[in-house]
């Protein structure tokens, strides 16, 4: 088991360095092999495909985003400014990354994140952040969506937004993200401030429509 742990951390380090250094397209399974001094059919025996393993290496990029989280999202503010600033903060992280965190909520293995996020953690415990009762609560779902989820039915709680009409409007977020996330992959040199700009009027315009 220790063995087992050791060679997960480092074919996931090593994808998550090949990574940063050539970026997400230029990622292999061979280039991990070669960096490891594994075998490719070794590494196939530890993850399904480099989808998955690209998984992995990708959730090394969250510990900044949770930690920010935490720290910007309070108790003390409204429902409403809770929800504009979760999205405005998840905002300016993926469009910066926009390969990386498309990969992770729109992957073809990210369905699986919470099997994946548990093993993560067990073998990158270092990265683990300390987060708030409400992030916490947030993240500590079967899929991604499900953070959305929580912070409009909070919002309709709130009475921002109509109860049932909390789900809607998750998924509506969510969709709208994953439309600006494929854009900047394909146009990477767009602006991030105008598309955060952008993305938040529409986001308003969903609520006051809901």
């Amino acid at each position: 088991e220790i063995k087992r742990k050791r060679i997960m951390r480092l074919f996931i380090c090593s994808a998550e360095e090949i990574i940063r250094r050539e970026g997400l397209d230029k990622l292999t399974i061979r280039k991990v092999a070669d960096a490891t001094g594994y075998s490719s059919a070794t590494i196939y025996s530890y993850f399904e495909d480099l989808d998955e393993l690209t998984l992995y290496a990708s959730l090394r990029y969250r510990k900044e985003y949770l930690i920010e989280m935490s720290q910007q999202i309070t108790d003390s503010m409204s429902a409403l400014e809770q929800f504009r600033t979760y999205y405005l903060i998840h905002c300016e992280y993926i469009f910066h990354l926009p390969n990386i965190y498309m990969n992770l909520f729109f992957g073809r293995h990210s369905q699986r994140i919470a099997q994946i996020k548990k093993i993560f953690y067990d073998l990158f415990p270092e990265d683990y952040v300390q987060q708030t009762d409400l992030i916490r609560e947030m993240f500590n779902q079967e899929q991604w969506i499900d953070a959305d989820r929580y912070l409009a039915r909070h919002l309709a709680n709130a009475n921002y937004i109509k109860k049932e009409n909390a789900d809607i409007v998750a998924e509506l977020a969510v969709r709208v993200q994953e439309t600006f996330l494929y854009e900047f992959c394909i146009h990477p040199n767009k602006s991030i401030s105008k598309q955060i700009d952008a993305f938040m009027k529409l986001l308003d315009h969903i609520i006051a429509t809901n």
